[in-house]
């Protein structure tokens, strides 16, 4: 069936995705809404919409032994349990899946280059591409000994081969899913129109001057599915004293996951990526330094993906809730500038748990700890001179 809903949200099987209520705004950040500080009143709460999901899960409880390899699919378990056909889409957009390849497949070959041929495998009497968000869900599917290629999901659709061809994630497990192909072609499409990046090129990086060692990158460190998710928010430079010298502790505004961001080590790379070169914005590209704050997600209640747009238009047009300024898209992602695609996340002035932290963030690749959240006092302890 096509999509009949507007052409701003992600298609789902049989109809368009369902949007988050309407609700709060936002009380104090670097993007304030036109709105004010609540939604419209006119903006009614969408009901949701049960009938048709792309689950390929039995409903019920999740099995006790079943535990999700990776933010991706804890993500993907959450948006199956709440039955949220477009948070999972919208996952899936971000993240990398293993694609089991054909034997005949040249080595190293990436969907819709030369050499490169598809396998599939027969669901339900039906020619399915089955693809996996973890080597743990591939083994429990599949035998040992099969070929894949790592791609970025939005490729993977963008080269989609045949429209009778249907698409299947972890089947059979609480965090799959499949779609016909012809709502495959639809989401590529959808994806072009908002500019997510098909590309599997690593975004390009900002010089440091020349005098200067660029410092070494983190070592990656393992995720944890038992621990919340960590975000993170870039400050203005005017808001750090009111952290540090009068103990300011609540976040609000636009946030992002640290898993998503941790790559962006220089100010310029921050502005760039997260569309910070908005009109009087505070941050410049060319700045020496910046302030981030991060702190672990213990409710990921509050933190709410905001569809909108810059205008009323183009939020009815979302089924959204927010209302910002130009480079605001409303679909998700920040509206950066460069091929990153990071979810975009709001929070309306929630309270910063016990142990956040203020980062400093330098044009040579450095960051540093300046302070820690003492929730009990409540007040910052520097971690030296700031």
């Amino acid at each position: 069936m096509t999509p009949t809903g507007p052409t701003a949200s992600p298609p789902t099987t049989q109809d368009w995705a369902d949007r988050p209520s309407a609700g709060w705004g936002n009380t104090w950040d670097d993007r304030t809404p036109s709105t004010g500080t609540a939604a419209p009143s006119w903006l009614d709460q969408p009901q949701p919409q049960r009938q048709d999901t792309v689950f390929t899960a039995d409903p019920g409880p999740v099995p006790a032994d079943f535990r999700p390899a990776n933010d991706v699919e804890e993500s993907l378990l959450t948006a199956a349990g709440d039955g949220s056909t477009d948070t999972f889409l919208s996952t899936l957009l971000l993240a990398r899946v293993l694609l089991p390849v054909s034997p005949d497949s040249r080595p190293d070959a990436q969907p819709g280059s030369d050499g490169f041929v598809w396998r599939t495998e027969t669901i339900d009497d039906e020619p399915y591409v089955v693809v996996f968000t973890s080597p743990e869900r591939m083994a429990e599917h599949l035998d040992q000994g099969h070929d894949t290629v790592t791609v970025k999901f939005v490729k993977l659709i963008n080269s989609w081969p045949q429209e009778n061809w249907s698409f299947a994630v972890n089947p059979g497990t609480p965090v799959g899913a499949k779609l016909p192909g012809a709502q495959i072609v639809a989401l590529a499409s959808w994806a072009a129109d908002v500019g997510l990046d098909a590309s599997d090129d690593e975004p390009a990086v900002a010089a440091a001057p020349k005098q200067e060692e660029p410092a070494p990158a983190p070592e990656p460190t393992a995720v944890d599915p038992t621990l919340p998710t960590m975000m993170q928010k870039t400050i203005a430079p005017s808001q750090v004293d009111y952290y540090l010298e009068r103990g300011y502790d609540r976040v609000s505004g636009f946030v992002h996951r640290v898993s998503e961001v941790a790559h962006l080590r220089t100010p310029a790379q921050l502005f760039t990526a997260l569309g910070l070169g908005y009109a009087n914005s505070p941050f410049s590209a060319d700045a020496d330094e910046v302030y981030v704050l991060r702190w672990p997600a213990y409710r990921p209640s509050l933190y709410r993906i905001p569809y909108g747009g810059p205008n009323e238009n183009a939020m009815r047009a979302m089924e959204g809730w927010v209302i910002e300024r130009s480079p605001f898209r409303g679909n998700g992602f920040a509206p950066g500038e460069g091929s990153d695609v990071i979810a975009e996340f709001k929070v309306d002035s929630a309270r910063l748990p016990h142990g956040a932290q203020l980062w400093l963030v330098r044009r040579d690749g450095s960051e540093r700890v300046v302070a820690t959240l003492d929730a009990d006092a409540p007040g910052w302890n520097r971690n030296g001179d700031k």
